[in-house]
């Protein structure tokens, strides 16, 4: 009896030994940390700050923004704590207009909802134009860059367009980020694009990214050209590795759906 104690002992001795031996389970990688967005006290500052740029632009009366063009109110914004809270200037960019002939400051208001930003350019005609993106003008402010807000196949193209009507002059299908304009008809961007059935989709395996030349040619036809391929994460040259640089040939966008 003593020895089949001692047996059963010495088995379970030696299974203990195994599992101790076991490699452990690998721990889970930590999630991903979203980037948080800019607390009301930063939104409010930014504002602030393109308020004493502008003062032309509106003012700020508590929870009112009053937005401007011109010697005209264009908007007054109200922060709802059940809708938008706040609303806040983002951004600001000089565009050209005809009744003066130079440059107004147009805001882009943001409409922070919720985890949700919405961004729109508030128009002279006190219409919001619905941003996606980033949006840059031209030097002579007759022209934005941005990707395409439209729903279905244009959606994030890379577009043109002409202000003060807002028509869409220029699509490519490829994102681009990085806009940096040299002149009325001439900017560079990193940018990027596939063959695939979404070739503005940045996470998609066969997206490749470079820096490109976009162009309009002597017969008004847009044209985006690459210079050399990037790293994705960092905008860092990289070797072609045999690789075709790409060429695009911008497409006329449908009419903006209402």
């Amino acid at each position: 009896m003593r020895n089949r104690h001692l047996g059963a002992f010495g088995l379970g001795l030696l299974l203990l030994l195994v599992a101790c031996q076991r490699p452990h389970p690998v721990a889970p990688a930590p999630q991903t940390v979203r980037i948080q967005t800019p607390s009301t006290a930063q939104r409010r500052a930014d504002e602030a700050h393109w308020l004493s740029a502008f003062p032309e632009l509106g003012t700020r009366n508590g929870p009112t923004l009053i937005l401007r063009y011109g010697d005209a109110e264009v908007g007054r914004y109200d922060d709802d704590p059940k809708g938008c809270d706040p609303y806040s200037i983002s951004k600001v960019i000089q565009l050209y207009d005809t009744a003066s002939g130079r440059p107004r400051p147009v805001a882009e208001l943001t409409c922070h909802f919720g985890d949700m930003d919405n961004r729109y350019l508030v128009l002279p005609t006190s219409e919001k134009y619905a941003v996606r993106d980033d949006v840059t003008a031209a030097p002579d402010g007759r022209t934005l860059a941005m990707g395409d807000n439209a729903l279905g196949p244009t959606a994030g193209d890379f577009t043109l367009i002409q202000w003060p009507d807002m028509t869409r002059i220029a699509g490519f299908k490829a994102g681009c980020r990085n806009v940096t304009w040299q002149a009325a008809d001439r900017l560079s961007a990193v940018c990027w694009h596939n063959d695939g059935s979404s070739p503005q989709d940045p996470d998609d395996s066969r997206t490749v990214y470079f820096a490109a030349d976009i162009v309009r040619d002597e017969s008004g036809q847009w044209r985006m050209t690459a210079s050399g391929f990037v790293d994705s994460s960092t905008g860092k040259p990289m070797p072609a590795a045999g690789r075709p640089l790409l060429s695009l040939t911008a497409e006329v966008p449908p009419p903006d759906r209402p």
